[in-house]
């Protein structure tokens, strides 16, 4: 494999960012024990894993070079993070797969030696623009980032991406550390709008992945079988006891990996489907886009096992009443 595989992480005592990456790198070297696997971080992140104690050898050993970045550490983390990303191309050399840490490797990656092009990245949440879950959010945050993302055909996931090391790619992460600093200083602190942004700007030079290289698992279902990468993305928790999606989404399965290491999930490093929940549903169509209204998420927000009792009861004399009548 000569594409080589590239992390990038800001995290401290706070979150669970440096637990996810341990994670996934040691899934990436499980899976490809030969690539060369790079880490992207800032000096402040670089140092809190030496405080890590045993757990900091482990983790630097999965990687064949560490860059840390000297950066304001005044600076909110998750700005940091951006400007890493955005600038990856500039402080890596060579041709990289850049992985998200709340990914995991569940197979050889030497295929992505034979992808064409400067750039590759896969479509958000596995569907044409046209028929995105979140397309009104989404084009209300690009406009707010001063783009108008009607026309696009795809809006691109930023968790997996390929590039290159040519002029084109360069000038493509160029405009998009650019951009996401435009829409951060509107107070958009999300990357893809700017992501988006850059690619329309260029004449869209980012090729489309097929799916199994991001497997989304909320939404790339039709990938599980042939999934390379299974991006869980950590942002899908859920509140109070319901079950999470998948056992990396949990807090307390997070805190486990901080004290014990990765060994505490190795099962789902193993074979990262053991990690989904045993007891879910598929959703599709109208069913889908009414769980993303305000009016589901009122509703959720107010529903507890049993607290509908009453109003199910009557519901189910209703319809009682209307097949007694037919």
């Amino acid at each position: 494999m000569k594409t080589q595989l590239l992390y990038v992480l800001v995290s401290g005592t706070e979150d669970y960012y440096f637990e996810q990456a341990f994670v996934s790198a040691v899934s990436a070297r499980r899976t490809n024990p030969d690539a060369r696997i790079v880490l992207l971080t800032d000096t402040a992140t670089d140092a809190a894993i030496g405080a890590r104690g045993p757990q900091a050898g482990e983790f630097r050993a999965l990687f064949d070079r560490i860059v840390p970045v000297a950066l304001d550490a005044a600076l909110p983390a998750m700005k940091r993070s951006r400007l890493l990303k955005t600038g990856m191309r500039d402080y890596v050399d060579g041709d990289f797969l850049y992985l998200d840490s709340d990914t995991l490797v569940a197979g050889p990656l030497d295929g992505i030696d034979a992808v064409p092009g400067p750039l590759a990245a896969c479509a958000d949440l596995h569907c044409r623009f046209a028929d995105h879950p979140h397309r009104a959010a989404t084009l209300s945050l690009c406009r707010k980032a001063g783009f108008d993302a009607s026309g696009e055909e795809v809006y691109f996931n930023g968790g997996v991406m390929l590039a290159r090391d040519c002029p084109q790619a360069k000038e493509f992460f160029r405009r998009w550390r650019e951009f996401y600093l435009e829409g951060y200083d509107r107070g958009l602190h999300q990357d893809q709008p700017a992501l988006a942004h850059a690619n329309a700007s260029l004449g869209h030079p980012l090729q489309q992945l097929p799916g199994e290289w991001n497997c989304q698992l909320q939404y790339g279902v039709r990938y599980l079988g042939s999934a390379k990468i299974v991006h869980y993305v950590c942002t899908n928790v859920s509140s109070g006891e319901e079950r999470k999606l998948f056992v990396l989404n949990d807090p307390a399965v997070l805190q486990k990996v901080r004290s014990e290491g990765p060994g505490a999930v190795q099962d789902v490093i193993a074979d990262p489907f053991r990690g989904l929940a045993s007891c879910a549903r598929l959703s599709t169509g109208d069913d889908l886009h009414f769980f993303r209204t305000r009016r589901y998420r009122w509703l959720r927000s107010r529903f507890r096992r049993g607290r509908f009792s009453l109003l199910e009861f009557l519901l189910k004399i209703c319809d009682h009443l209307k097949i007694t009548k037919i």
